[in-house]
């Protein structure tokens, strides 16, 4: 079963940080995609469910926000893993 990495897209500085957690799936995105988009007209797992409604950190400002929207919330598939995080591509300012 896969693990994929979880990157939020950050309410203070437009950017995505990931949330150092990883969740397994059976069935997920083949590339970074958000959960909105991947689950659309679809129900989610709970593991997926679950991300809803926390607290992400800010890494350039220090800052917490809460996940509020499901647009903000990236699943990035195992094979992305090798790259580091700055090459993943950034939310558009």
């Amino acid at each position: 079963m896969p693990a994929y990495e979880i990157y939020v897209g950050c309410n203070e500085c437009n950017r995505e940080h990931p949330i150092l957690m990883k969740i397994h799936l059976d069935e997920g995105p083949d590339r970074k995609q958000s959960i909105a988009e991947y689950y659309r007209g679809g129900s989610m797992p709970p593991q997926v469910m679950c991300i809803q409604g926390h607290k992400a950190l800010c890494l350039r400002t220090g800052k917490t926000f809460r996940l509020e929207k499901d647009e903000q919330i990236f699943l990035v598939p195992p094979n992305s893993k090798s790259l580091p995080p700055r090459q993943l591509p950034l939310m558009p300012e």
